[in-house]
């Protein structure tokens, strides 16, 4: 009887403890993965930690889609207002590590260039239009489109652009970057019968990284 007693209480604990649930850490906290919290798998009411930060790969996407083909009918109003930052750090990043491969060290020139450039942009464009720009979306807007500045410096690798590909090479790079950014801030502002006098500072802007990435 004493046996049959012991291993019924032993079956009976080994149902309980296959069965028995995952119960909360004190305090209600339930641990969960690094994953988890980036994507916001956790608590419903619970963003996720990527987007708390501005960061949306979505936006960055379709963002950086429209540097690469920029047309009017194609932009996103939604996207061009994101004051997205990820997008820029990656592309100044890249391209300093693009010129580091060519011995060049200019993560001062293209950090310098780039805040005065921006802030240059912001005040022109803050006197152009009534309606007006914040900084943060301005930052946004001309650090995407230095994607095809990016892909100059990659050029200039396997390439040589103090000579006849650099003649094709740097002022397409520098039209295709004004042209986008021109339209991106045409759009937000909406200033369509002033599109050339957007372009013009933003032309000096990106012939100014055109000119670090070639020499």
């Amino acid at each position: 009887a004493y046996g049959d007693a012991s291993d019924a209480a032993g079956h009976t604990g080994g149902q309980m403890s296959g069965h028995m649930p995952s119960q909360p850490a004190p305090g209600g906290f339930m641990p969960r993965s690094i994953s988890a919290s980036l994507l916001g798998e956790g608590e419903q009411d619970e963003p996720p930690i990527l987007e708390e930060l501005g960061i949306n790969f979505s936006h960055i996407v379709s963002k950086t889609r429209s540097v690469m083909w920029p047309r009017r009918a194609k932009l996103d109003q939604a996207v061009i207002n994101d004051s997205d930052f990820a997008g820029p750090i990656i592309f100044c990043l890249t391209l300093g590590t693009l010129l580091l491969l060519k011995g060049k060290v200019h993560f001062g020139y293209i950090y310098g260039v780039f805040t005065i450039g921006w802030l240059g942009i912001w005040a022109v464009l803050n006197l152009m239009s009534p309606i007006g720009i914040d900084i943060y979306r301005t930052a946004s807007i001309i650090g995407y489109c230095l994607l095809p500045i990016v892909l100059l410096a990659a050029a200039s690798i396997p390439l040589d652009l103090t000579g006849a590909a650099g003649l094709v090479l740097v002022p397409t790079a520098v039209l295709w970057c004004a042209n986008a950014a021109a339209l991106f801030f045409v759009v937000a502002l909406g200033m369509d019968d002033r599109r050339w006098l957007v372009a013009y500072p933003v032309v000096l802007f990106y012939t100014c990284f055109a000119l670090i990435t070639v020499f």
